[in-house]
């Protein structure tokens, strides 16, 4: 090996003879210098990062980020209420210090809500912040506020600095909760036999941020005990019902909720008396 080195040198260079005691040098090292082992630990987590593993019939690649990265395993999307309920069961655990949900919301309102005495009515837009702590014996935070956002439909119009009065604003939940932990009251009452007032009064337990999601989930399961409220695709209503809710299939979530009519207003073709988006995340981070 040595002497093919050293003829290939030759070919490529001419060397010196004054170089020939420094090559000499070098050539030495090179080869006195045993090769560097492969550390066992990588080969370890070589290993592990293509490890396939299989678990009644899905095909996983673990391909952690580092050594301690938990794997996560893929799910279905939910095809129903009872699929829906165990994905929030095995859902993931939090990774922040509050839950922060936001709700955005229009809602028809008539003009007398902000203090004008003509008839009219219009569509408001409000955002509504929640941040719920996860550790015990800590400041519950929730915002409310008209986002500015207005859409006029019939009538008188009030001018764009009058805000509504604090009983105007819609109610998409009653419960207080100052300090975790925090209990939605509406859960402790029994809902009606009939389909359509069952989910009527599932409403504020499905959209109120102090619900958990394992007191979602066996709300879930006791309104699927009607097969007269259908599931399609993430549409959640009655026949004849008052409201229609969204729940995310991917997580199991109520994502939105919008009212289909409300007595004595007059309404455009395809507007919602109320319609509402909500959105869910995890931070260390909350307004004081």
């Amino acid at each position: 090996m040595r002497d093919v080195l050293d003829d290939d040198l030759a070919e490529l260079y001419t060397v010196r003879s004054a170089d020939d005691v420094r090559l000499a040098r070098l050539r030495e090292q090179l080869f006195a210098e045993p090769p560097a082992k492969r550390s066992r630990r990588w080969v370890g987590i070589a290993a592990a990062a293509a490890a396939v593993v299989m678990i009644t019939g899905l095909v996983v690649t673990l391909r952690p980020a580092s050594r301690d990265a938990p794997a996560t395993l893929p799910t279905k999307p939910a095809t129903s209420l009872q699929e829906a309920a165990t994905l929030l069961e095995i859902g993931p655990k939090p990774t922040g210090r509050y839950q922060h949900i936001t709700y955005r919301i229009w809602q028809v309102l008539p003009s007398t809500a902000f203090g004008l005495s003509e008839i009219g009515t219009l569509q408001v837009e409000f955002e509504y912040n929640a941040w719920v702590p996860t550790a015990p014996g800590e400041m519950v935070v929730v915002y409310r506020r008209e986002t500015g956002q207005r859409r006029p439909m019939s009538g008188a119009q009030p001018a764009p600095d009058k805000s509504v009065g604090q009983l105007s604003l819609p109610r998409l939940w009653t419960t207080f909760c100052a300090a975790t932990p925090c209990k939605e009251e509406s859960l402790s009452t029994p809902l009606p036999a009939d389909p359509k007032q069952k989910l009527a009064a599932a409403a504020h337990a499905l959209l109120s941020p102090f619900t958990t999601n394992e007191e979602r989930a066996a709300l879930y399961r006791r309104l699927a005990e009607s097969p007269e409220i259908r599931w399609d695709n993430g549409k959640v209503s009655a026949e004849g019902g008052r409201f229609l809710f969204t729940v995310d299939p991917a997580t199991g979530r109520v994502s939105g909720m919008e009212e289909a009519d409300v007595a004595g207003v007059t309404l455009v073709n395809g507007t919602r008396p109320t319609s509402v988006t909500v959105t869910y995340e995890w931070t260390d981070q909350r307004p004081s």
